[in-house]
């Protein structure tokens, strides 16, 4: 897809030479700083062309200027100035929307979405055994008025299982589902004698791939204790082996409570974050360099709707939350492996977003609690904690304290509600 776009033109009605700078806001790119020196032209303007930046309606210029007397010094600011938009020289190549889903149907699209129907926990070689079970059931996952709902219940309100089920009985996700899509960890059996099985039952969905693009999604995220929802990212095919080494996006993470205090500071669901895994071992992984959040002052991120978005170029990744950065990622000429000063590095020298250079699909998901550490031990919640990090027997004590949490869970606000995804390549 090509559209003619218009390029930056500056212009200053005065007697000497302009050095100044300015900042783009594009919609395609991101923001980008850019300075010049203006060139005077025989009328008395001082005039600055940028052809390498193209404009897209609804984009926003920001500049500041300096003049410069004949001793260097600062003179002052122009007393004139103007801002004016030229046709560019030829068409730009545009993202092209690849896929796009509003969710206005009366069945969700299986051609582009796919159940996840695991007690894996997570993905691959990762283990946060967290206390759900994947399952495809309308009570988790529905499309209700043109939006998409990923809700949690718990698993003794389905008719076939009940408390005695969950320590007594086994469930066995291909007999029960038709399919189970992870077997890892015991993911497609269990016997609740071995270990209470998963006391709630979430939704994941996984589509189209792209590489380099953006990713949008406006949803509300939801709210209630030990609730962990995401919008993230995996590679599809392992190219430079087992997790981390293929990469991990995460363009959202949120904890559900309302209190998640540590050190003075609220990580509950006022707090949103973005995250990249990569390394060379799950004990190698170099995320705490490529990880950001922001919070609300005020509120939270639940209460309304918001626009997630990923921009991932040939050059960085950078997510935000309704136009606000939440992490940026540029990595230098050495790529990921200068970066994290990484031995042994699987990435070939000649890509620099390496392991984020090959196809990923998109994830959606609301899983609850684990013992990975997302939900720290030592934190001040407002009510103490089910279960420790350690416990061996984490999916009981969670369940022996329900009483404290289930009555957070209030309905469809526990569930995380998407108005749509749209995918873009480059």
């Amino acid at each position: 897809m090509t559209v003619d776009w218009s390029s930056v033109f500056l212009m200053w009605r005065v007697p000497r030479k302009v050095h100044f700078s300015y900042e783009l806001e594009s919609k395609d790119d991101g923001a980008i700083t850019r300075t010049g020196v203006a060139s005077i032209n025989g009328d008395g303007y001082w005039r600055y062309l940028d052809e390498k930046i193209k404009l897209a309606p609804g984009d926003k210029v920001q500049y500041s200027t300096a003049l410069w007397t004949a001793s260097g010094k600062i003179q002052g600011l122009p007393s004139q100035w103007i801002y004016a938009p030229v046709p560019t020289l030829g068409p730009r190549h545009t993202r092209a929307v690849v896929f796009r889903d509003d969710f206005n149907g009366a069945n969700l699209d299986r051609a582009h979405w796919k159940y996840e129907v695991s007690m894996f926990g997570e993905w691959e070689f990762i283990a946060n055994w967290e206390f759900q079970v994947y399952t495809p059931e309308h009570a988790n996952v529905f499309l209700q008025n043109g939006h998409l709902f990923l809700k949690p219940t718990l698993t003794i309100s389905d008719p076939r299982f009940n408390e005695h089920f969950l320590t007594t009985g086994t469930m066995d996700m291909t007999a029960l589902w038709g399919v189970c899509t992870n077997s890892g960890n015991y993911g497609c059996t269990r016997e609740g004698r071995n270990g209470m099985l998963p006391p709630s039952c979430q939704v994941k969905y996984h589509h189209t791939t792209i590489r380099f693009g953006q990713v949008e999604v406006r949803a509300r995220i939801p709210v209630g204790d030990w609730i962990w929802p995401a919008i993230w990212m995996m590679p599809r095919d392992s190219a430079y082996g087992t997790w981390p080494r293929s990469g991990e996006i995460d363009i959202m993470e949120s904890r559900g409570n309302l209190n998640a205090h540590s050190g003075g500071v609220n990580h509950g669901v006022n707090e949103v974050s973005s995250t990249l895994h990569w390394g060379t071992a799950w004990d190698h992984n170099h995320y705490s360099l490529t990880h950001g959040e922001v919070r609300k002052s005020q509120g939270n991120f639940h209460t309304e709707f918001h626009t997630w978005k990923l921009d991932w170029t040939h050059d960085h990744i950078i997510t935000s939350v309704d136009g606000q950065q939440v992490l940026r990622v540029v990595p230098p000429a050495g790529g990921f492996t200068e970066l994290g000063h990484v031995t042994g590095s699987p990435w070939p020298a000649n890509s620099k977003m390496a392991p984020f250079d090959h196809d990923f699909f998109l994830i959606l998901n609301v899983a609850v609690g684990g013992t990975n550490g997302y939900f720290p031990d030592g934190w001040n919640y407002g009510v103490a904690k089910p279960w420790p990090n350690n416990s061996p027997h984490a999916n009981a004590d969670f369940w022996a304290k329900r009483n404290q949490w289930e009555s957070t869970w209030h309905g469809n606000n526990a569930a995380m509600e998407i108005d749509y995804v749209e995918l873009r390549s480059l």
